[in-house]
């Protein structure tokens, strides 16, 4: 089924889950700014007053009804609820994979065709590195976390291609207003780029598509392929905020994961850095 074409984004009534969270309430403003009406939603309180056109309710997306009667008459979706860091299959699986199958599901049944999603870079965490990949990277989860954000992609996929349902998904680094640590310098994402990535995913032509979420940062271990259907020009570079950082402190992180790769890593330390099912990326 071909990518039918959006809606213009200010005639769009768009749904943000995890509106609540560290990133997610980053989106609140320039999304309230960009559309008809805004629908928040978390477990959570949010913070702040709302905006004129901003709806605040809050929501179990692990509740199929529930989920089913939040998307009724929604345009889009922009979906960062979940749980954010390593944890047990008991936490993450229902909010990172049963939630994610309800929102799905309830696209597919209100005809919602766009999702826009917070994937991560633990998708592809046990890449070396010294390796910078590209999107088409070989998937190499370092973490149950990242396992899910991997199942977030491949749902994701299968709905545009079993349903017509197009996404974009973000793997994300790391969100913040400053670089804070080294590691940063690569993974760093200025909050506006966020901003420019999601109102990227709302307006332009995507099938189920994979961006880097990262600023324009020299150090960067991964790279978003230069395409005019989906122009991301980030317009901050971590470089313009070095990290001080003491060189007999400072870890040197073998894959590109950095601490979710190496958390209870178990035997040889070359092992996840050399399997590959298929030929490796070259070192930089």
């Amino acid at each position: 089924m071909p990518t039918l074409p959006p809606i213009p984004l200010h005639e769009q009534r768009i749904l943000l889950t995890g509106a609540a969270g560290k990133v997610a309430r980053r989106l609140r403003e320039p999304l309230a700014g960009a559309c008809r009406a805004l629908v928040c939603t978390d477990l959570l309180p949010l913070d702040g007053t709302a905006w004129p056109n901003e709806t605040q309710t809050r929501c179990d997306l692990t509740d199929l009804d529930a989920v089913l009667q939040l998307t009724d008459g929604i345009d889009a979706i922009v979906h960062f609820a979940g749980y954010p860091r390593e944890a047990g299959w008991d936490t993450l699986i229902p909010a990172n994979i049963v939630a994610l199958t309800h929102l799905w599901e309830a696209a597919l049944h209100h005809g919602v065709r766009r999702i826009v999603y917070a994937s991560t870079n633990h998708v592809v965490g046990f890449h070396p590195a010294s390796h910078r990949i590209g999107v088409d990277a070989e998937t190499k989860c370092d973490s149950r976390y990242g396992l899910t954000k991997a199942f977030a992609e491949s749902t994701a996929r299968f709905y545009y291609e079993k349903y017509g349902i197009a996404s974009l998904g973000l793997r994300i680094g790391r969100c913040e207003d400053l670089p804070l640590d080294a590691r940063m310098m690569s993974t760093w994402l200025h909050p506006h780029d966020l901003a420019q990535l999601v109102l990227m995913g709302l307006t332009a032509p995507i099938q189920a598509d994979i961006r880097y979420g990262i600023s324009n940062n020299a150090a960067a271990m991964c790279h978003n392929p230069d395409t005019p259907d989906l122009p991301y020009d980030p317009a901050h570079r971590a470089e313009d905020h070095p990290v001080a950082t003491d060189a007999g402190h400072a870890k040197a992180w073998r894959f590109q994961g950095g601490p979710f790769a190496d958390a209870n890593y178990v035997g040889d330390p070359d092992r996840a850095a050399g399997y590959y099912r298929r030929k490796p990326v070259e070192a930089r």
